[in-house]
């Protein structure tokens, strides 16, 4: 950036505009009065038009404020709360953002009288968010040219360039003050409705506190999201007649269809050399398949690469989230009212209904002689199906292999057996597999009167085969029908639904919600679920929702962005509601030896194991001395383990034994997927990383550990807890005996190793000869 005090600004957005604009940069620690009176004396009208930039973690980094001619640019003090830059701040709020003779406009006032708080512990009156007078959606760009006037007032390609970079202070300072002078110039266009004003005053400290962290939370959510993103294809691509034909090769990498601000790039080889393409449109999209046209001299195209450039558009729960909090600022929603959000977020002003919550409880009708539950599963069912004021929101709490998935069930049958026709239940998870998990333990149980709403996108030509068992119960999202009686058709009378948590922000579904209108929420993962994230869920369905009950288990993978973001929080994570908790308390999947380790270290001994393995030997260390770790991009990957994890998957693959590998590093990931191809061994859904597998089992599990060198991801005891708890029958890990005991050894690896004990270690040449078998006792 440039560090002149005072410069012109050279504004392309109004090309018919003459007049000069000077703009004078301040430090927040020499601000004057004197400054602000040569401001304030250009201000017509009342009007200023503000801009904010943000740096690291969203924090405000630079504040510009604009009237016709003038802009005065703050760079904010890196200490807010020393002396000086308190009293600066004092100053600043005392002028401008308190004093209700000057109105102010931003584009995202929304993010700024919150970050003014979050930051700055300041309060802003007389605010007005300029895009909310557009019906357009926020994040286009066109919004923000529609709001300065649309074309041919404004030039849409100076506005593209100038907000590209959002509100980022990596821009020059001439960005940051064209932004506040353009904010300046919007509000110039549309009559002032008191009714869009914000006064942050109205709101106790709380309220602004809880609407400060959620929308910073989002905000830096979003800010975690790549700006370029790889798209893996399978190598049979051709390119025909000038257009690329192509497959794309992983659901979590796939081609979509370019958002408002996307675009593919195209890299490939020809006999001229590399060149690259862009294009704003593909040609067309089947499921996996996606065309796109190049330009002349393309045909000999080789080592074809694809990726997105820009971040994806704000989904609909994402829209909806920030939608609802610019209007509980904008004093224009209830949600602060709303009794199950001061539940979660304001228990010292919740109060708890005296009435039940359902007329009548609901007795325990789930019979599975082979299979019963056990007393904390049955205390857990039980808090669900109560219709006690103090179980409306229940938290339960599901280590690995303990059957959360059986008390969902055990809960859905009880309640449909009781035939009350009012009572509904709509069972939701972050991820489609969780939630396709859920409808097969249903339908192992005999209970097939549910439906499964998905996607489009992620059951065509991906993962058809993960419902092929509940193929009448799946209503896809293609298929969503706007007429109630083909609504009632395709539902048959069923009152519980399954669909992700971002399906309930879906304005399609609502065809479903008039039929079933959701009385209990039962939400599955909650511990990996961002608490904000039920926002709009709460706020939607607060006419019809007596109950809310929430699994899952704050020892397992945490909600997405923690590792980056330390306030991230699930309902775990908050202290009145996790105190609650009910625990289930025995698990069924590991064996004993695996069992008893997890609960000593993670469950603080309270973790029983019942399984039918009680051999240390259910567990098989391979020790691979000459391994070693390397840097794979921004990932890692161990060749050696790698080689060793294919030889043994090959062994068991001759077994019959059903296996799945896994490793920590995504790199290794895709490193084993295509050692699998090329030993011509199954490879379609058998290769994962952890995060990926939470919710998921095998028989028998494979683990690259990779690292050699630096502890890496066994310092994160969630992950590593989901790692080595997925297998039913045994579980072989590739490794560095080493390692283990001289860089790691206070890892759960390691106290893993030293419980089963020298005899499990085998040594890699071992592990590669013909005759090997890991498991040759215990199976």
């Amino acid at each position: 950036m440039a560090s002149t005090p005072t410069f012109t600004l050279d504004q392309k957005i109004f090309p018919k505009h003459k007049g000069e604009i000077t703009v004078r940069f301040v430090h927040m620690n020499d601000l004057s009065q004197r400054d602000l009176d040569r401001f304030l004396s250009t201000v017509v009208e009342g009007k200023i038009g503000v801009a904010p930039a943000y740096g690291a973690k969203q924090v405000l980094a630079f504040i510009a404020f604009a009237s016709l001619n003038q802009v005065l640019l703050l760079k904010l003090s890196k200490n807010p709360n020393s002396t000086v830059a308190a009293q600066k701040c004092e100053l600043l709020g005392t002028r401008i953002f308190m004093n209700s003779d000057y109105i102010k406009f931003a584009f995202h006032m929304d993010k700024l009288c919150t970050s003014l708080f979050h930051d700055l512990s300041l309060y802003i009156t007389g605010a007005v968010d300029i895009l909310s007078s557009s019906p357009h959606e926020r994040h286009l760009l066109l919004t923000k040219a529609e709001v300065l006037g649309g074309e041919p007032t404004v030039n849409a390609r100076a506005v593209k360039g100038l907000f590209c970079d959002e509100e980022s202070a990596k821009v020059e300072r001439s960005i940051i003050a064209a932004q506040a002078w353009a904010a300046y110039q919007a509000s110039l266009l549309r009559p002032l409705s008191s009714r869009a004003l914000i006064d942050t005053r109205v709101h106790s400290v709380e309220e602004m506190t809880f609407l400060a962290k959620t929308i910073r939370d989002a905000e830096q959510l979003r800010a975690l999201q790549p700006t370029t993103a790889s798209n893996d294809i399978e190598d049979d691509y051709k390119v025909n007649k000038g257009q690329l034909q192509a497959r794309c090769a992983r659901f979590g990498t796939r081609i979509k269809m370019p958002s408002s601000n996307q675009q593919i790039r195209i890299e490939f080889s020809t006999p001229n050399g590399t060149k690259v393409q862009y294009r704003k449109n593909l040609s067309y999209l089947d499921g996996r398949s996606v065309g796109l046209n190049l330009t002349s001299g393309a045909s000999s195209a080789k080592n074809v690469k694809l990726s997105t450039v820009g971040r994806d558009d704000p989904t609909s729960a994402d829209t909806l989230r920030t939608n609802i909090l610019l209007n509980v600022l904008q004093n224009r929603s209830n949600l602060l009212t709303i009794p199950f959000v001061k539940e979660i977020w304001f228990p010292q002003e919740a109060r708890r209904p005296s009435t039940a919550t359902f007329a009548m409880p609901v007795p325990v009708a789930f019979n599975n002689p082979k299979k019963p539950l056990n007393h904390s599963q049955e205390e857990a069912v039980m808090a669900i199906l109560s219709n006690k004021p103090k179980h409306r929101l229940v938290l339960i709490q599901g280590p690995p292999g303990t059957g959360k998935t059986t008390v969902i069930a055990a809960a859905v049958v009880s309640i449909i057996a009781c035939g009350d026709k009012a009572r509904t239940v709509w069972l939701a998870a972050q991820s489609n597999v969780a939630v396709k998990n859920i409808a097969e333990k249903l339908a192992d149980e005999g209970f097939l009167d549910f439906r499964l709403l998905v996607s489009k996108d992620f059951h065509y030509d991906w993962h058809e085969e993960l419902y092929e068992e509940i193929i009448p119960n799946v209503i896809r999202s293609d298929d969503f029908p706007s007429d109630r009686v083909v609504t009632e058709r395709l539902l048959r009378g069923s009152r519980v639904i399954l669909c992700t948590l971002s399906m309930l922000s879906n304005d399609r579904i609502s065809c479903f919600t008039r039929l079933v209108p959701p009385s209990l929420f039962i939400f599955d993962e909650a511990s990996q679920i961002e608490v904000g994230s039920y926002i709009p869920v709460l706020y939607r369905y607060q006419r019809t929702m007596r109950k809310l009950v929430f699994i899952g288990d704050d020892k397992q993978l945490p909600p997405f962005g923690q590792n980056d973001i330390a306030t991230l929080e699930s309902v775990f994570e908050l202290p009145h509601l996790r105190s609650q908790a009910f625990f289930l308390d025995t698990q069924y999947r590991m064996p004993i030896a695996i069992g008893n380790v997890i609960s000593q270290r993670v469950y603080n001994g309270l973790l029983k194991s019942v399984h039918p393995i009680t051999s240390k030997l259910g567990c098989r260390f391979i020790n691979v001395t000459n391994g070693r770790e390397q840097r794979r991009g921004k990932s890692w990957v161990n060749e050696e383990q790698n080689r060793i994890a294919v030889s043994i998957a090959g062994k068991l693959a001759k077994l019959g034994f059903s296996y799945r590998l896994i490793s920590p590093y995504d790199a290794q990931r895709t490193l084993m997927e295509n050692s699998l191809k090329q030993a011509s061994l199954d490879w379609g859904d058998k290769v994962f990383n952890v995060d990926s597998f939470q919710g998921n089992e095998a028989d028998y599990i494979i683990i690259c550990v990779v690292r050699t060198q630096r502890i890496g991801f066994l310092q994160d005891l969630r992950r590593v807890n989901v790692m080595l708890t997925r297998c039913k029958k045994g579980m072989i890990i590739c490794t560095d005996k080493n390692f283990l005991q001289n860089v790691a050894p206070k890892s759960l690896v390691a106290a893993l190793a030293n419980a089963v004990g020298g005899d499990a270690w085998v040594h890699w040449k071992a592990a590669l000869q013909p005759g090997f078998h890991p498991f040759p006792t215990v199976h």
